[in-house]
């Protein structure tokens, strides 16, 4: 016989078992060796109660369709601001809070302790410089502003049972990510003079340095309401450029391209796209995304930003596995219309799941909380128990085992 469990069966379970909604969410998936005189990261989830007023906006006086390169600078700007000074330890940031999605510490790629990184996907020899020979992994942290701090304290409001019902983010709510990579300059010379974090990134439980890390693209995500005829989505992706002009590395961050849609009309056409655009003075090759939708140095060609991140979802029925979030290599025509619809703002990729806005960090840290058992002598961990790990049958890959979402495929 097999067990079938709701998502509403599970929140009932662990509403019953909830602990105190004062409960902290942990920081990092291993404390800090004794001793360790560096720095450690600190999870920010003081999550604002109330809306946010939308504040300042400065994207907003450009047209991403017209001007993308201006739109996103601007985004970038606002995303730097206050946080760049204080070397994106956020608590900081004295000028708007910023916050982290909580349960993104789990598994092997989980988050270190040191700059509060996760693994994402690595680089293969040849796609971030014909110079690369290794593969390289590549290891990322992202933030949201207090409007995207405000859903993610509704998620998870009681921390035992988070609510993916309300994971719909306001207009003016942005993401900002930034992915380190371990490549040396000698294979991949234009990350010469980036910005370069030590992290955790081999879980050794010594005092010793840890590898060094260059910041290598940065990923940005807006709500923006001129674009509710697609997606309500603005998505942008920044690569650091040694050899670009300005005084600081953050002036060396170089726009690739923004997307406000999927152009689901042209899928397999050849035509040129109209939602997606790439900044045509780019000087480092970049492999973008599938029949050259935006996308990222990290991120797979097979996919995009906006059709990856439309996979955030979790399965009402979690008996049900998680839909990969990347369209297999041999994909029919018919998959791939179906990855690269436009999918609106807070609408479920498939009509059995519930949506999580774009958020693969919401499907990351719920997957996570839900496959994970605490002691079977806690009410928490009796709360999990009762449930079970197997019928559940969440995909580890995006689960517990934190493979690079959206990215390997």
């Amino acid at each position: 016989m097999t067990l079938r469990i709701s998502w509403a069966a599970l929140l009932a379970v662990a509403s019953f078992c909830c602990a105190s909604a004062s409960a902290q969410f942990p920081d990092a998936r291993d404390t800090p060796p004794a001793g360790w005189t560096g720095p450690v990261f600190k999870l920010k989830q003081d999550y604002p109660q109330t809306l946010p007023s939308v504040g300042s906006r400065p994207w907003m006086s450009f047209d991403f369709r017209t001007e993308p390169n201006e739109y996103i600078k601007a985004v970038l700007d606002y995303a730097l601001e206050g946080n760049k000074e204080v070397d994106f330890v956020v608590q900081n940031n004295t000028t708007r809070g910023w916050y982290h999605a909580p349960w993104m510490h789990v598994g092997a790629a989980g988050r270190e302790f040191v700059r509060g990184l996760t693994r994402e996907r690595s680089s293969r020899p040849g796609e971030l410089a014909p110079t690369q020979t290794g593969t390289f992994e590549n290891w990322a942290v992202s933030v949201y502003n207090p409007r995207g701090g405000y859903t993610l304290g509704r998620v998870w409001k009681d921390p035992d049972a988070p609510n993916p019902s309300v994971a719909k983010f306001p207009v003016g709510a942005v993401s900002v990510k930034l992915i380190f990579t371990e490549a040396p300059v000698n294979q991949v010379p234009y990350l010469a003079g980036s910005v370069e974090w030590q992290a955790d990134i081999n879980r050794s439980r010594s005092t010793n340095p840890r590898p060094t890390l260059r910041l290598l693209q940065v990923d940005v995500a807006v709500r923006d309401s001129r674009a509710a005829s697609t997606t309500g989505w603005v998505f942008g992706t920044f690569v650091y450029d040694g050899n670009a002009p300005g005084a600081t590395p953050w002036d060396k961050l170089v726009p690739v391209g923004l997307m406000w849609g999927n152009d689901p009309t042209r899928v397999g056409t050849g035509q040129a796209l109209q939602q997606t655009k790439i900044n045509a003075g780019l000087q480092i090759p970049q492999h973008l995304g599938f029949e050259k939708r935006l996308n990222g140095p990290v991120d797979n060609p097979r996919s995009s930003c906006l059709s990856c991140h439309s996979t955030a979802q979790i399965q009402t029925d979690l008996s049900r596995p998680t839909r990969a979030a990347i369209p297999p290599a041999n994909a029919s025509a018919a998959t791939l219309r179906l990855y690269f619809r436009n999918i609106k703002a807070g609408t479920p990729f498939d009509a059995s799941a519930l949506a999580l806005d774009y958020s693969l960090q919401l499907q990351n840290g719920i997957a996570n909380w839900a496959q994970t058992d605490g002691p079977s002598s806690s009410p928490q961990g009796r709360a999990r128990a009762t449930i079970g790990a197997g019928p559940r049958r969440l995909d580890r890959s995006r689960g517990i085992n934190l493979q690079p979402v959206g990215r390997d495929g």
